[in-house]
């Protein structure tokens, strides 16, 4: 017999994120600018894609300086350089530690950002699939990226994020036959856990299914 016991963050932590995240989204929206927060494990994927995304942008006529980014990770700037190659505005933040990103270091890195030129915000969170969970940071869309290489039962591992999330992406798929993992099956585990969000199969490295993930966020899902 296996015993489970549940703990729960306190309500008064949750609520007041809850509370910053919203101010926030009304000071982004003040300066019409649309926010994507990313979240995944670590190699799931997540700045490759958004690079992809980038690109995609700028070949749909966003100037360099109407793209920002914000990268979260506990040590090193190589993410931030890596989307620094594509000319948009980047601020990375270090936690030392902490496992996920909080609404402050939002508020925090966008006094390095020109918000009047921005129009584009991608968000990158620390690679964790469990502390960001409860504390969203005011983005238009939370995106979840999960990758093939990370088994077929991620999705049903982390029940919280996967409900929460607006848009669900599978990636990697090019390696799925590689790694022997059934994508209709994780798929399947996501819809059945969110049955609102739309489930996008990419990968970062062909661009595959990346037009698709494109509209999903601009809000064009066909």
């Amino acid at each position: 017999m296996v015993r489970t016991i549940e703990i729960k963050v306190g309500r008064s932590v949750i609520e007041a994120n809850l509370k910053l995240a919203k101010q926030l989204r009304e000071l982004l929206n003040a300066y019409s600018v649309k926010a994507y927060e990313f979240l995944g494990s670590p190699g799931s994927g997540k700045t490759s894609l958004i690079e992809r995304l980038i690109s995609m942008a700028l070949g749909e006529g966003y100037s360099g300086v109407s793209i920002g980014y914000i990268g979260g990770d506990v040590a090193t700037r190589l993410d931030a350089e890596r989307i620094a190659r594509h000319g948009v505005q980047n601020v990375q933040i270090n936690t030392g530690g902490i496992c996920h990103l909080e609404v402050p270091h939002i508020y925090q890195a966008i006094e390095s950002l020109d918000l009047e030129k921005l129009e584009l915000l991608f968000i990158e969170n620390v690679g964790n699939l469990i502390c960001p969970a409860d504390f969203p940071l005011g983005a238009h869309r939370r995106v979840l990226v999960v990758s093939v290489t990370e088994g077929e039962d991620k999705f049903l591992k982390h029940p919280i994020t996967t409900r929460l999330a607006d848009v669900i992406v599978i990636n990697k798929v090019d390696l799925a036959d590689a790694v022997e993992v059934d994508v209709d099956r994780m798929e399947r585990d996501a819809r059945g856990l969110n049955p609102r969000a739309p489930i996008v199969r990419t990968s970062a490295r062909t661009g595959e299914g990346v037009d698709k993930l494109y509209r999903a966020l601009m809000g064009d899902e066909g």
